[in-house]
């Protein structure tokens, strides 16, 4: 395609240079000149060949006759917005007008526009209007042997989040691409069928898509693009596509992919050998989580192309998971909070559609699960005396709880008020309460803090809160047990 001139007329030279560099970035094969001044504009469209013109309508006083050449497309920008601004600009055949501040990607998409008509001017090949173009219908893809009358380029588009996907459609439908195109929505992505002519320009209107959809949405993208010049019908091309879909579970998102070939998963055993059997029992015996963090990494996140089918791979997850559940059984865990947390991991094994999510979640439940098995299996003076030392080292803070301590230890609160009652007697806050008030007691006889400043050592937020808590324990309030 040969180059395309573009002539901006702009009164602040700096926003004229951004302008620029905003759409030799983003699109290639185009020449882009910037003037300041009216006369010299005119200058410019005289003597080069200028294909399209931005014109700040700010510089265009009301009484100055047109400036501009007959059958040159151009695109007005202002700060005025107002009726006499809108008027000059449709009564001069603006293709549109853009008010201050306006988005890159408006600017951007009525430069892609201008550039298909002029490219099709030059080739003598107009778009296909509605009466020429072959309808595509879901149909053609699911059941029936179509085959597209003309070479095409296929795109997969995943969305992090489905939620998005009526939103991600508007997008597509909104957006100026270089040819004649089908949007086709799924449940998990959304499949678009374009005619093919240079599919250089197609790939570069998808990265500027990509680019637009980010300054405007939170969700994730992921985008395979697939050439065919011939011979596959649509619902072979739509299964080919598909496949490209499933590859997220190894590429996760925010991608744009041009793929050059069908993609073809290799073989691969779902279950554990008795070998890996026995390797994953010594290391949950040994509770060495490195190891199993290891063999984790090695035999998932390493994986590379030709992949295997990723129901295999989800397959052998769970094969993973089951020797934890005998484990589990082995170790008598299986009520709780663990429990529960088993179960959820197992439906985001089937659910998670990127495998290094799931590996994540399988490597922070085998944590959890040592950690439970740790507490079962120590002994219960060992526990008590773990837990209250850190009584002693955090009672003088009002806000350290059972909870926080819980949280310290990676073991659940009930699970840990359980075992320290059944080792000592004593609940957890009646022996926190004792060790609290030990401390009163000793600043009240040895020092000469305030009775204020003695319940916020002994860790209490409130002196009266303290004073009915001291009492309570000593029979005594504080200022009387202080000169007893």
């Amino acid at each position: 395609m040969n180059l395309m001139n573009i002539l901006i007329l702009t009164k602040d030279p700096l926003e004229g240079q951004g302008l620029k560099w905003i759409i030799t970035s983003q699109l290639r094969d185009i020449n882009v000149e910037v003037v300041d001044d009216v006369n010299q504009f005119s200058k410019h469209v005289k003597a080069y060949a200028v294909d399209f013109l931005i014109v700040d309508l700010d510089l265009w006083e009301s009484q100055q006759p047109s400036f501009l050449p007959q059958q040159v497309q151009w695109l007005g920008i202002s700060s005025e917005r107002t009726f006499q601004t809108a008027y000059r600009a449709l009564k001069h055949k603006a293709e549109d007008l853009l008010f201050r501040p306006f988005q890159p990607e408006h600017l951007i998409k009525h430069v892609q526009q201008a550039r298909f008509r002029l490219r099709n001017d030059r080739e003598g090949s107009p778009q296909l209007n509605s009466a020429q173009e072959e309808i595509l219908t879901y149909e053609d893809l699911l059941l029936t042997e179509t085959y597209p009358n003309t070479p095409v380029l296929m795109s997969a588009i995943v969305p992090s989040n489905v939620e998005a996907g009526t939103q991600l459609v508007r997008a597509l439908e909104e957006f100026s691409f270089p040819t004649t195109f089908h949007v086709f929505p799924f449940s998990d992505f959304i499949l678009v069928i374009h005619r093919l002519v240079e599919h250089n320009e197609l790939h570069e209107s998808y990265r500027a898509f990509f680019a637009s959809w980010k300054s405007q949405s939170e969700t994730l993208l992921s985008i395979y693009l697939y050439e065919s010049t011939g011979g596959k019908s649509t619902r072979d091309l739509y299964q080919k596509m598909r496949r490209f879909q499933e590859r997220i579970f190894y590429d996760g998102y925010d991608i744009l992919s041009v793929e050059l070939s069908d993609l073809i998963w290799r073989d691969l055993d779902p279950f554990l050998s008795p070998l890996e059997q026995r390797t994953w029992i010594e290391m949950l015996e040994k509770q060495d989580l490195k190891a199993i963090r290891d063999w984790l990494e090695q035999d998932f996140l390493t994986l590379e192309a030709p992949y295997p089918d990723p129901e295999m791979v989800r397959i052998r997850i769970t094969s993973v998971l089951a020797q934890m559940r005998r484990y589990m059984t082995a170790k008598s865990i299986g009520n709780g909070p663990i429990e529960k947390q088993y179960h959820r991991l197992f439906q985001d094994i089937i659910q998670e559609p990127v495998m290094y999510h799931i590996i994540q979640k399988l490597g922070d439940f085998t944590t959890k699960l040592l950690n439970e098995t740790s507490f079962h299996e120590e002994g219960n003076s060992d526990f008590a005396e773990k837990v209250r030392a850190m009584m002693e080292s955090n009672y003088w803070d009002s806000n350290w709880n059972l909870a926080i301590c819980a949280d310290a230890l990676q073991i659940n609160k009930s699970t840990l008020s359980r075992k320290f009652s059944q080792s000592t007697g004593k609940k957890f806050r009646d022996t926190l309460q004792e060790i609290r008030i030990r401390e009163a007691k000793r600043l009240l006889k040895e020092t000469k803090a305030s009775l204020e400043e003695v319940a916020r050592l002994a860790g209490y937020t409130h002196q009266t809160y303290f004073n009915a808590k001291f009492k309570a324990a000593t029979g005594k309030t504080p200022s009387v047990y202080r000169f007893d």
